[in-house]
């Protein structure tokens, strides 16, 4: 799947481990919504995960949850267990491991991304997603990922913050791959258009050449459609039409560029399909609400905090 290939390598989903802890007794907390991927991995005993409106789900032994548009959500030992927020619970659990033989062994972590770019995929999934990995060593690459990084967060030793980084960004491939894999066809969400041949391969090429100065006509010609039917099927399929997700997925690199790079706004345009650094510049602002000059001086004053 290349279109899959070139999101997951656009996207670069930053894994972050927010705690590790085996706990015993009450206990619970309770997250906030936030623009991240959220996870929590029980590797031995079981949780509750609770939410607004929604069913309550147990996690057993090597079962996980993942949220993945960071809505709010509790998780506790019990169904109604009391909770605290998710701060005060780090403060007094976090690295503290219970020695009861019935405590919980929890690993819970954050994937931040581009939500902007990120978003067509992350839409298409529900609001909570439970996976059964298993702890046996060799059932699948997930669980082997898993395992090795609760082993990580648990065994202090040199280079431990790579490891965990590359783990985590093996397993948010791992989970977006299983989902891809099992996406039904007739789901009409962006994971169903990565089945379709027709729309996989325009999805390609946008992720791989978004400097081309792609037209409805042209894009519909690579799909082997109408461009009536293109339109509608792209759209039925996508969730939005072809140049908003064209503008969407320019967008998201020209971001990554204003923040990675030193590259001059007009050398920028010409990567993401724009001839113009003033008509790159009101696009921009329109899918982002600042402009990028704003955007490049907002994210080099907020790098000192990420990095801390």
């Amino acid at each position: 799947m290349n279109a899959l290939n070139g999101w997951l390598k656009a996207v670069r989903a930053d894994g972050l481990v927010l705690a590790r802890t085996r706990v015993a007794g009450p206990w619970g907390f309770a997250v906030q919504a936030r623009d991240a991927v959220v996870f929590h991995f029980v590797a031995e005993g079981r949780a509750f995960v609770r939410q607004a409106d929604a069913t309550t789900i147990e996690l057993q032994a090597g079962e996980m949850v993942m949220f993945p548009r960071g809505h709010a959500h509790e998780v506790a030992y019990s169904k109604r267990g009391r909770v605290m927020p998710l701060e005060s619970f780090l403060a007094l659990r976090d690295g503290v491991f219970d020695s009861h033989p019935e405590a919980t062994t929890l690993i819970c972590g954050q994937f931040n991304m581009d939500q902007h770019l990120a978003l067509p995929a992350l839409r298409a999934l529900p609001q909570a997603v439970s996976l059964r990995a298993g702890m046996e060593p060799g059932s699948s690459s997930l669980s082997d990922t898993l395992r090795m990084l609760r082993h990580e967060v648990e065994t202090p030793n040199f280079g431990n913050q790579i490891v965990v980084r590359n783990l985590l960004s093996s397993l948010f491939v791992y989970f977006i791959r299983g989902w891809a894999d099992a996406a039904s066809p007739a789901a009409n969400d962006w994971f169903s258009a990565l089945r379709s041949p027709q729309m996989t391969r325009v999805l390609a090429l946008i992720h791989e050449a978004p400097d081309r100065a792609w037209t409805l006509v042209e894009l519909a010609k690579e799909a082997r459609l109408s461009r009536a039917a293109f339109a509608r099927n792209f759209c039925a399929l996508v969730g939005e039409p072809p140049h908003q997700y064209l503008t969407r997925w320019r967008m998201g690199i020209a971001a990554q560029l204003l923040e990675e790079t030193e590259l001059r706004l007009g050398e920028i345009a010409l990567q993401v399909g724009y001839r113009s650094e003033f008509s790159f510049s009101r696009a921009f602002k329109l899918a982002r609400g600042i402009s990028p000059i704003q955007y490049r001086r907002a994210q080099r004053n907020d790098a000192p905090a990420r990095s801390a």
